[in-house]
């Protein structure tokens, strides 16, 4: 009997040590770079495909959208909202100079800018252009700005064209981090971002 209860208390140990290592995965420390050499490798990063969330808030209206975004060569894009504001859905295809707006109802719409065919057909004042850089955890080149950083020399929070963008986290993608939650203010919006996927 006494055997038993040992071989029995050995398996329930055993059992327990499995089970708290399986469920506690070991965090993956940050990519140790200076901020020069950070800027490097994340401007290197011109193709990539993410999925995730974003949330918007203007003083007219607000919603929420899933996020599919593919980049490729030569500032090739394309940016596919499903949901916002109840709209089923839009799809922007660009590249500089022209933007093609497609709906979940069939309608196409073209622009030279994607903020301009947001902001006319759904009400969202959603810096585009910007967010390319943004997304990566970059300042937009040529542009003024404020900058902090992290003690990985990681972007915590970027001032330009009084826009606010903060970083709350970000995630380890291949050999660099990439953010995976971004908050962005200025005085006519609201956005968040949540990125749930990463692929370079």
């Amino acid at each position: 009997m006494i055997k038993y209860i040992r071989k029995l208390l050995l398996c329930l140990f055993t059992v327990t040590l499995f089970t708290s290592c399986a469920t506690t995965p070991t965090p993956v420390p940050p990519t140790a770079l200076s901020w020069q050499n950070r800027q490097m490798v994340l401007n290197q990063i011109q193709q990539w495909q993410l999925t995730g969330k974003i949330g918007v808030q203007t003083p007219e209206n607000a919603g929420s959208a899933t996020l599919n975004w593919v980049e490729s060569q030569q500032h090739h894009y394309t940016l596919s909202l499903v949901g916002p504001l109840g709209a089923g859905g839009v799809t922007l295809t660009g590249q500089p100079g022209l933007v093609t707006m497609d709906t979940a109802d069939g309608k196409h719409y073209t622009a030279q800018t994607p903020e301009q065919l947001l902001t006319e057909q759904i009400g969202w004042d959603l810096p585009v252009s910007y967010l390319y850089y943004w997304i990566r955890g970059l300042p937009v080149p040529d542009l003024p700005s404020q900058t902090q950083f992290d003690t990985s020399h990681r972007l915590t929070w970027l001032v330009q064209q009084h826009i606010q963008v903060h970083y709350l986290s970000y995630t380890h993608v291949g050999m660099i981090d990439l953010p995976n939650k971004i908050f962005i203010t200025s005085p006519l919006v609201k956005i968040k971002i949540i990125i749930y996927n990463w692929k370079l």
